[in-house]
């Protein structure tokens, strides 16, 4: 399931084609209350516009600070939550860097993905990290959001190929879709990715999947670099979802510590190596 993909910041007029009656009577007291140059008292704003701009602050500032981590209220453990609201702010940090802002909860949510179920499982694992990871980004984003410390290195066949992937591969995975302010398609998905020091499956061709996307694994690298923890994947491999190279290579990931650098190249899908393996994502 997936939304129609939209202007994110429109979220007030998205409310309002949903709720016309409920718009309808928002504008009525409006008028009521507007002084005679169209300014809603206390706001400062004039029109409908300027209501819509200011509700759509006041629910940001909201969401960051008296309702901060209201959404995963339902998930019941507290420590459940923590880790939640601790990697969406991570995710956050991270991406601002490129301008963009990450997807509420709620918005995961009626994209069909299943709070309860990922708080369940991150109950049940403590290894288990939520990615809110952005495809359609390109290879050029990516290597601006890494400038610095880590780098990223992309293996030629890579940067030919990036485009197959960095998108969903499964067309079963829910996600939120979005036009960014740059008229991109972005399609946001929210996993869990086993963030062990190496993959909880080695030895595996990539047949064994299935496997996190290249982008969920790069923005679960970049939130623990952005928290101050080591990066995983020092002397392992993790391959990633999808192929190149007609089908015959897959991708796969590593943190070289002497370039101090996320690195990702490929291998033949039948490739078994000892330090190879799969993460494979719930959700």
């Amino acid at each position: 399931m997936s939304t129609a993909p939209r202007h994110r910041e429109d979220r007030t007029a998205l409310a309002r084609a949903l709720f016309p009656d409920l718009a309808e009577q928002l504008d009525a007291a409006y008028a009521r209350h507007a002084d005679p140059a169209g300014v809603a008292a206390g706001t400062g704003l004039a029109g409908a516009d300027g209501l819509d701009a200011w509700l759509d602050a006041e629910a940001a500032r909201l969401r960051a600070g008296d309702l901060s981590g209201a959404a995963f209220a339902g998930l019941g453990d507290e420590r459940v939550r923590h880790r939640f609201e601790a990697a969406f702010e991570l995710a956050a940090r991270v991406l601002s860097r490129l301008g963009l802002s990450v997807p509420e909860p709620e918005e995961f949510e009626a994209a069909g993905v299943d709070l309860a179920a990922l708080g369940a499982a991150c109950a049940a694992e403590e290894r288990l990290t939520p990615v809110p990871a952005p495809h359609g980004l390109g290879a050029e984003d990516w290597r601006a959001l890494y400038a610095g410390d880590p780098e990223l290195l992309l293996a030629s066949e890579i940067v030919r190929d990036f485009a197959e992937l960095d998108r969903v591969a499964e067309p079963g995975i829910p996600r939120v879709s979005e036009v960014d302010a740059r008229g991109r398609s972005l399609s946001w998905t929210l996993r869990l990715i086993p963030a062990d020091e190496a993959p909880p499956l080695l030895g595996l061709a990539h047949a064994s999947g299935p496997h996190p996307s290249l982008p969920e694994m790069l923005l679960l690298q970049a939130m623990r670099a952005a928290a101050g923890e080591a990066p995983v994947d020092q002397r392992s491999f993790t391959w990633l979802a999808g192929t190149l190279g007609g089908g015959a290579l897959a991708a796969r990931a590593i943190y070289d510590d002497a370039e101090r650098a996320v690195r990702v190249s490929s291998r033949g899908v039948s490739n078994q190596g000892p330090h190879l393996g799969a993460r494979p994502p719930v959700g």
